[in-house]
């Protein structure tokens, strides 16, 4: 797959998004993935340019997009959370062609009820949900432990211990919490407290799903840190960020799971119609992998489950930001 002739060699905009109010703490981190890329790019003999923005994309009037490529990393524009769909739509009008998931599949991903109901129409594995926009609405909820997710916030965001529920006033609580806090409504559903994986898929066409990351929680002994919570992925200070162990090759490999977790990946990476690259992340019931989250443009960094993943299948990073370089390369114009 990744020895593939290039049909391309643009040039590159790394696009990615600052905003003044950041703490320090998330500047640095966003620098650091932008010097690791950069230096990716510069090994491979890209001619590059790293292009910072916070509320215009103004920049990109002095660019040719039949001559350069964006490397999408912008998540927000003007400061406003979960808006990358924004940003890929005005790359869009503009003629670019960028990495990543389309505006469609992005917004479409931030909407967890909606995400939830069309695995349930195309019949892919996820469990039953409610959405809940008022604490009295807990008592018609009688599966716990439950958890509670905000229901159009991004990835593990919101998330942490106590959106694991065990009684109905615990969940009156935590969708009252979500809906002060963050002024949204609550997905809740069945919290597994099981084997958790995360599957990448890379591709378009002939997508492929690589080896299953497991994400080993046997460190803790309460339910309620059995979970990779926001803090968890992001706060080098927190336990979780140093305990929560990510293993590939996982015990999946010598288990028919492992062809079932790839199985049921690679259908959600088509359904949603994620480009270049994704994620899915999974927990099982029984012998059976049950949809958590479908996630278009996941984290890529040495320690992701991603480049996880592929260090198993004998990949180094250059060599994924190459391949997805190329696949979005295919759709540049002219």
């Amino acid at each position: 797959m990744l020895d593939a002739q290039r049909q391309r060699h643009p040039k590159i905009i790394l696009l990615y998004n600052e905003s003044p109010d950041w703490p320090d703490s998330d500047k640095a981190w966003t620098g650091r993935m932008v010097n690791m890329l950069s230096s990716a790019l510069l090994e491979e003999g890209y001619e590059y340019q790293p292009l910072k923005i916070f509320d215009t994309l103004a920049e990109l009037d002095r660019c040719d997009p039949r001559e350069w490529l964006i490397w999408n990393w912008a998540e927000e524009i003007g400061g406003q959370p979960w808006t990358d769909s924004v940003v890929a739509a005005e790359l869009e009008q503009r003629g670019f062609a960028y990495t990543g998931s389309s505006a469609e599949a992005l917004a479409f991903s931030l909407n967890r009820m909606g995400v939830k109901s069309r695995l349930q129409t195309l019949n892919l594995p996820t469990l039953p949900a409610k959405l809940f926009t008022d604490p009295a609405q807990a008592k018609e909820w009688s599966i716990f432990p439950a958890l509670v997710k905000g229901a159009n916030q991004h990835g593990s965001f919101g998330i942490e211990g106590d959106s694991i529920v065990l009684d109905t006033d615990q969940l009156a609580r935590r969708v009252a919490y979500v809906r002060d806090r963050y002024n949204d409504a609550s997905l809740v559903e069945q919290f597994l407290d099981t084997r958790e994986f995360h599957v990448a898929v890379l591709g378009n066409g002939r997508p492929e799903a690589m080896p299953p990351v497991e994400y080993d929680y046997s460190a803790f002994a309460d339910m309620r840190d059995r979970l990779f919570t926001y803090q968890w992925k992001y706060d080098d200070t927190a336990r979780g960020y140093h305990e929560v162990k990510l293993r590939c090759p996982s015990l999946a490999d010598e288990h028919p799971w492992k062809t079932r977790l790839e199985a049921v990946a690679l259908e959600a990476y088509r359904a949603f119609g994620l480009s270049d690259y994704g994620r899915i992340d999974m927990r099982m019931l029984g012998d059976e992998p049950q949809i958590l989250d479908v996630n278009p443009n996941p984290d890529i960094d040495y320690t992701s489950a991603l480049m996880l993943s592929a260090r198993t299948k004998g990949l180094t990073y250059n060599q994924v930001a190459a391949h997805i370089i190329e696949l979005a390369a295919a759709r540049m114009p002219g």
